[in-house]
């Protein structure tokens, strides 16, 4: 009986099957939709770590991958570990909200836990960086990442001048404390700013094509809810009460009382 002709793999499948076979590369993000996004697709630690695609690049949201942001919600903790090692890693960005990266050796048996059980909880995470941990430093303004954010200083959730009228502060020599402080989180900042990019919705202004490298990541996030009018049990959704503008832009939406709408002024810009 004659035997039977294997079928026939393309160059391309036939490389892609024994890359597969070959990498070892195991990288999983934790998203606050989506608690266990696993994939095998670097061919090496570096990669996995530094390279576009890796877990750097993912918590600065540089590049392409920060859509996954958009797509998946926050990212908690990146881990990368080999299938055949001791010991893999985990990072994530600094509680202080500081631009800084943090990362920690890990046991593989705590990580083989996490991907049996395909999630990792806030209070896991938090314990895996109870112990000493690595910090990483931004990119510096001497020597900055080619697509890296500029970040001179820790940013608190807003900006000095967002803070809208009729909101109740106290100024001294050295700082400023709010009384109110309300809504002004940075995961609903993130978030909005994930949906419209750092564009004014006003007058188009992107920071990072008018100014370069300092203006990356540069842009007010605007309330169109008053934000003095805001009670404590009030939720701010990110895409219908939030919205990015440039300072001008800003200004003049706070120039009435109400403010303008976001409409408003864009029509009277077009009008001028």
């Amino acid at each position: 009986m004659p035997r039977q002709a294997r079928p026939c793999l393309s160059s391309k499948k036939l490389a892609f099957t024994r890359s597969a076979r070959m990498s070892s590369i195991n990288f999983a993000v934790v998203h606050d939709r989506k608690p266990w996004r696993k994939h095998r697709i670097h061919q090496s630690l570096h990669a996995a770590i530094d390279g576009n695609d890796g877990a750097r690049n993912l918590l600065r949201r540089i590049g392409r991958v920060a859509d996954m942001w958009r797509k998946y919600g926050d990212v908690r903790c990146v881990f990368v570990w080999e299938d055949d090692a001791d010991d893999g890693q985990a990072f994530r960005l600094s509680l202080d909200r500081d631009g800084t990266i943090q990362s920690q050796k890990l046991g593989i048996d705590r990580i083989l836990k996490f991907d049996k059980q395909k999630s990792c909880s806030v209070q896991e995470i938090a314990d895996c960086f109870a112990e000493n941990f690595v910090p990483e430093s931004p990119p510096s303004a001497a020597a900055p990442c080619p697509d890296a954010p500029i970040s001179p200083v820790p940013f608190l959730g807003f900006y000095p001048d967002e803070i809208p009228e009729g909101t109740s502060y106290v100024e001294g020599l050295a700082q400023q404390v709010l009384v109110n402080h309300y809504e002004r989180s940075a995961e609903a900042r993130n978030a909005c700013i994930g949906h419209y990019q750092c564009i004014c919705q006003v007058c188009g202004i992107d920071f990072s094509k008018r100014y370069g490298p300092i203006g990356k990541g540069f842009i007010h996030v605007h309330h169109r809810v008053p934000i003095s009018s805001i009670g404590i049990n009030y939720r701010v959704d990110p895409i219908k009460d939030l919205v990015p503008v440039c300072p001008n832009c800003h200004a003049m939406l706070h120039r009435s009382e109400p403010p303008l709408e976001i409409e408003e002024l864009r029509a009277l810009l077009n009008d001028g």
